[in-house]
């Protein structure tokens, strides 16, 4: 059932391609595809039209996944965990940038609860990194991603598990898997197996039956083209027949233990390109892989942007390209690099625009998930939003013109017709959303309404001073999403 679901969507997918290649041609690119459309009525206890009723419609929450990378335990960490650290432990929860000509940074507590506050107020997805690596995983337990993940899912964020096969020759490969030791190669392929891609491995841990909290979407392969240690190894052994065949053994495995979930391949320098032979032996690679039977949901762009020279256009056409797989397309890693000069601030801030912009508008991409948001907690010490004192960077102004500006749909003042009905002319944007109606200078707040699809509300008003209540739901039945709790 699976694999003629994946087919119709890669059928799907082509159409989409064409689709997309004519109508940009004759239309231009539109955002259509981001909205629904929305009917609200307002009434009485007894059922009878408000006219004269004011109503809000105010946009919580894109439907759109827009997420980060977060560093798990200092995302997770508790004040009494954090104040037990030393000053070398709490330099420890941020990456040291010392090779980029950085001092190591000491977050304070209020460093962590800014961090915190400031995953859970911008997004709505979460890759915590780290943790569930290999080599982490294996030595340091689940104790710090289950907490991670716990706190995101809890105020309403999903999850990304990453990466589950990364194959490179060091970190986070265990050492006595490395070059430099000696191993025998079956029993580095059972390990793998066992730790990464079994019932037991962690990809079970973290499904309905596991110990730990449930994730439904995994970055399975990351850096095939770059990264090929593990396939190399495997083939020069007799396990594999060549490295397509134990690429998508790698899926075929991850599937028979979670059938239920998303299943990506992640890859680099796709966008970061001075042309499109990047992004053609990706695609390529992809419809082998997809050939041999590796059931791949998604393919993963990182989107590390280091290049003046990649325009909007470039950006659209390799998004295209990947189209042609028929799978869908994620933005996973989005950053620019400062570190040794390679974009200056007003680059920066256009290259981010660009991606965002083509992101968004394509129909093949469901995602954008940027690599970090804070200086000190980045890889590379330059993140997209904010500076080492919490700033907002002019560089990050396309995130909050655009995803916390212009598309978050914020209406006030809206009037009703004779049937006290009010239909959003050209849709507004899919997300989670609150209402509020005034009648007689009284206002009432109806809160969560989960706007993933077309959807028409009746919105019941008492008398003022009554009780509270809704009515129902007319048209469609939309599942109603919890409400993020604060920080």
């Amino acid at each position: 059932m699976k694999s003629k679901r994946k087919i119709a969507c890669r059928l799907l997918g082509w159409l989409l391609v064409a689709y997309v290649g004519i109508s940009g041609e004759l239309f231009g690119q539109d955002l259509s595809h981001r909205k629904s459309e929305l009917t609200l009525t307002v009434q009485d206890a007894s059922g009878n039209p408000i006219e004269d009723a004011i109503v809000g419609v105010h946009m919580k929450e894109h439907a759109f996944k827009f997420g980060t990378q977060v560093r798990d335990r200092f995302f997770s960490i508790s004040e009494t965990e954090f104040n037990s650290l030393n000053e070398t432990q709490k330099q420890n929860l941020l990456p040291n940038l010392t090779d980029f000509g950085m001092s190591r940074y000491t977050p304070d507590w209020q460093d962590a609860v800014n961090y915190r506050q400031a995953v859970l107020s911008n997004f709505n997805h979460v890759v915590p990194t780290v943790g569930l690596q290999w080599v982490a995983f294996e030595n340091n337990g689940p104790a710090v991603p289950d907490s991670a993940i716990s706190i995101a899912q809890e105020n309403g964020l999903s999850v990304t598990g990453a990466s589950v096969v990364w194959q490179r020759d060091r970190w986070p490969t265990p050492v006595e898997f490395r070059p430099e030791s000696s191993f025998d190669t079956q029993e580095f392929h059972d390990r793998l197996i066992e730790d990464r891609l079994s019932a037991t491995g962690i990809m079970g841990r973290y499904s309905e039956s596991g110990a730990g909290p449930v994730i439904t979407d995994w970055k399975v392969l990351n850096e095939p083209i770059h990264e090929s240690y593990y396939a190399d190894t495997f083939v020069e052994a007799g396990i594999y027949d060549n490295e397509v065949d134990a690429l998508a053994d790698y899926f075929i495995r991850a599937d028979r233990v979670r059938s239920d979930s998303v299943l990506s391949i992640n890859e680099f320098n796709i966008l970061n390109s001075g042309n499109d032979n990047a992004v053609i032996e990706y695609r390529d690679l992809i419809n082998d892989l997809l050939a041999a039977g590796a059931p791949i949901d998604r393919i993963g762009v990182q989107a590390h942007m280091s290049r003046n020279d990649v325009s909007k256009a470039d950006i659209v056409r390799r998004l295209n390209i990947l189209a042609e797989t028929g799978l869908g397309v994620e933005i996973t890693e989005f950053d620019s690099r400062d570190d040794a000069d390679q974009l200056t601030p007003e680059e920066q801030e256009r290259v981010f625009q660009d991606v965002l912009e083509a992101s968004f508008e394509s129909q093949a991409v469901d995602g954008f998930i940027m690599w970090g948001i804070w200086d000190p907690g980045h890889w590379r010490g330059n993140a997209p939003l904010y500076d080492e004192d919490w700033n907002v960077k002019d560089e990050a102004s396309p995130w909050f013109d655009l995803v916390q500006g212009e598309w978050m749909t914020e209406l006030e003042g809206i009037t009703l017709d004779s049937n006290g009905q009010w239909t959003a002319a050209e849709g507004v944007f899919s997300g989670l959303y609150d209402f509020t109606v005034t009648v007689n200078g009284e206002t009432r707040r109806f809160s969560d309404y989960d706007l993933g699809s077309d959807g028409s509300f009746i919105l019941a008003v008492p008398e003022p001073g009554g009780p509270l209540f809704l009515l129902g739901l007319a048209t469609f039945v939309i599942g109603r999403r919890h409400r993020r709790a604060p920080a």
